[in-house]
């Protein structure tokens, strides 16, 4: 059993590594090989507007790289009224993250690993992004207009230029201080030039890709702004506990193809932001595909330069933990990084029983 630490993922696990992961853990779903189960979601208290516990747990499996995970993030939420627009807060007592992912091997069922999530997460948002964005923006998309100024905003514009020849990013978020030092940060990082513009509009016009990311639990433009031939992302959705979304309802109505990461989720989440317009006639199932059936030819994906597709990454999946786990811990069992744990501390002795012939059940 290996204990890998942050900085050790960090270390070993590369974004163009994980799109590779990602692309093929996706297919694999989509082909009945790799399996995810509804990610689950619990607050206590459960009113928003008080600070209380949240559990996020995400179970899932995928052959090719001989592993199941569990994510499980323990975390303080709150949703808050921010410059007029409510968002939720992740306040940590102890600034830290408590979030990890269990890796177990496919064929004895032992435990492999338990990693730290924080950086493994934003790369596989990212990664996720970055194969819906070969997929299903533009092939010549070269500007990108950006939401958000935080990690996760970090990790998928990475990804979105390595899967496409970005020359520009516009990037607005709420604090102006904030989206100057991502412009700042960011343009010598990627060797792309990065724009802090101070509108919502500004961010939309003349971009071939609206990404957002952020931490708002409302939409964050006007979805008749958009133009055709966009891809627009968003990454925050009602999970079970919150009702969140980045994009209102003209987006969803006025794109011609809306991709999920998971169509399950999105009904047993109850994410009534997309539930609810299907419902009311809006337009209907046939208008909604999951990433997985584009990757493998199931569904055609973008069929025209003016088509508008919203990639709404609705969930996070196990898929995404086994495959970018997996990853992480070949190299750091190949780098020698990690600390070793005794396995027999993860697993009660059953010995006795099976010596007399028993075979007990978990």
């Amino acid at each position: 059993m290996l204990l890998i630490s942050d900085p050790e993922v960090g270390q070993v696990l590369k974004m163009s590594d994980c799109i590779a992961a990602m692309e093929r853990a996706f297919a694999e779903e989509a082909r009945g090989i790799a399996v995810n189960r509804p990610r689950t979601r619990y607050k206590v208290p459960p009113e928003l507007d008080q600070p209380g516990y949240m559990a996020n747990i995400i179970p899932g499996a995928v052959p090719s790289s001989g592993v199941a995970a569990l994510r499980y993030d323990s975390t303080i939420v709150q949703e808050r009224l921010f410059a007029g627009t409510k968002r939720m807060d992740f306040p940590s007592p102890a600034k830290r993250s408590w979030g990890f992912v269990l890796l177990f091997s496919l064929e004895t069922g032992e435990p492999l690993a338990l990693i730290h999530d924080f950086t493994l997460s934003a790369i596989r948002v990212g990664a996720t992004t970055g194969i819906a964005h070969r997929a299903l923006s533009k092939k010549d998309a070269e500007v990108v207009g950006l939401f958000g100024s935080g990690n996760e905003a970090r990790r998928n514009l990475e990804a979105i230029c390595s899967v496409r020849d970005i020359k520009s990013v516009k990037v607005y978020s709420s604090t102006k201080e904030h989206r100057e030092k991502f412009a700042e940060e960011m343009t010598e990082l990627l060797n792309v030039e990065i724009q802090p513009v101070g509108s919502p509009e500004a961010v939309i016009k003349g971009s071939d890709i609206v990404m957002c990311a952020t931490n708002s639990s409302q939409p964050v433009f006007d979805g008749r702004w958009l133009e055709p031939g966009q891809l627009v992302t968003t990454i925050v959705n009602t999970d079970g506990v919150h009702r969140r979304t980045e994009a209102d309802a003209a987006t969803m109505i006025r794109s011609d193809l809306i991709v999920l990461n998971n169509k399950e989720t999105a009904i047993t989440n109850q994410q009534r932001e997309l539930l609810d317009l299907i419902d009311q006639g809006k337009f209907g199932w046939d208008k909604v595909c999951e990433l997985g059936q584009v990757l493998i030819g199931k569904h055609p994906g973008r069929t025209s330069e003016k088509q508008m597709i919203y990639y709404k990454s609705n969930t996070g999946v196990g898929i995404q933990f086994a495959a970018a786990g997996a990853l992480i811990y070949q190299a750091c069992k190949k780098q020698g990084l990690g600390r070793e744990l005794p396995s027999e501390w993860f697993g009660a002795d059953l010995s006795g029983w099976m010596g007399k012939g028993f075979m007990p059940s978990p």
